[in-house]
């Protein structure tokens, strides 16, 4: 038996196995992009047959993030916090939560960095879905973290995902996280059959009680959204959380 020719047969073989397996990763993560642009048109579609309007939130910028104050503080929830500073940008189509810190978190030439970056999520930041540890690119110094669903991870989503920011020395002393538009939050709404026919729809950023205790609050970024119906005269209060497109009362 010529071996020789036996293993570049082999070689041929997985480059194939592996060009076959990358296309077809390709396809599905441009379908997924696909069916989620449909999807949105498909949705503000239905609702200017449904003669809903929204009225657009023109605000630029805001400082808004997980807080965690006293119920004596509520007054300054706006300032910095427990040395990290909150900052959100926000266009026409994206939110951006950039986070920095007085101290690094971590640096990435220590060999537990992921653990220390896995305890800031957790005692620290406190989202309220889960992340876990994706990739460190070296070249662009980023530090992926996927959002988790079930236990499986969101892959290739913008708004799923946390960036750590890694400086020339290797220190972590900053992130950013997409928060979800304006537009997501009420065809969340709409999906979920809690915007009437000829509604008006108004919606704004800003804080929302995720955890109350006796004298701590944790304050999450949330769009609150106002619905106002044109032949009942009802007016009805949502909010939906920023970053993981929770309706946090949905009950009324």
């Amino acid at each position: 038996m010529n071996w020789g020719k036996i293993k570049t047969m082999f070689i041929y073989v997985f480059i194939v196995l592996n060009i076959i397996l990358l296309s077809f990763f390709v396809y599905t993560v441009e379908k997924n992009s696909s069916d989620i642009v449909q999807e949105k048109e498909i949705i503000e579609k239905s609702m200017a047959n449904d003669n809903i309007t929204v009225e657009e939130n023109y605000t630029k910028k805001d400082n808004l993030g997980y807080v965690n104050v006293t119920i004596s503080d509520l007054k300054d929830i706006r300032q910095d916090v427990a040395g990290l500073n909150y900052d959100l940008t926000k266009s026409d189509k994206t939110a951006i939560l950039k986070v920095t810190s007085e101290a690094s978190l971590t640096n990435v030439n220590k060999n537990n960095y992921k653990v220390d970056l896995d305890t800031f999520l957790l005692e620290r930041f406190k989202p309220s879905a889960n992340y876990i540890f994706s990739s460190y690119d070296s070249n662009k110094k980023e530090i992926i973290y996927d959002q988790q669903v079930d236990g499986l991870r969101i892959f290739s989503n913008n708004n799923a995902r946390i960036v750590f920011h890694v400086d020339d020395n290797g220190d972590v002393k900053s992130f950013e996280q997409t928060l979800v538009t304006q537009s997501q939050a009420v065809n969340r709404l709409y999906h979920e059959d809690l915007i009437p026919k000829n509604s008006k729809v108004k919606a704004n950023l800003g804080y929302y009680t995720y955890i109350s205790q006796t004298e701590n609050q944790v304050l999450i970024p949330t769009w609150n959204i106002v619905i106002s119906n044109n032949d009942s005269g009802e007016i009805k209060n949502y909010y939906v959380d920023a970053i993981n497109l929770d309706i946090l009362n949905k009950k009324q």
